[in-house]
């Protein structure tokens, strides 16, 4: 499985609610996008965990070609 059909697939496995996301900063240049923020995942047990981010896009003739992303975790929330 490839493309859009992927990301929906992995989001629905992994993800028992959306995630809460601030972006910080984004960075442009050429072809590449880079966003810097925070990302909140809600766990099994119902408790949420931050996580520091990054995420590196890559567009080849308009389109997305490629996604990196980076996650630290920051620690639990009640």
């Amino acid at each position: 499985m490839l493309g859009k059909e992927a990301v929906r697939a992995y989001m629905k496995a992994t993800y028992m609610k959306l995630p809460k996301f601030h972006v910080e900063r984004m960075i442009a240049g050429g072809d590449f996008v880079a966003a810097i923020g925070e990302i909140s995942l809600l766990d099994d047990k119902g408790k949420y965990t931050d996580y520091s981010y990054c995420d590196v896009w890559e567009f080849r003739e308009g389109k997305m070609a490629e996604l990196k992303a980076f996650v630290i975790a920051k620690g639990k929330k009640n």
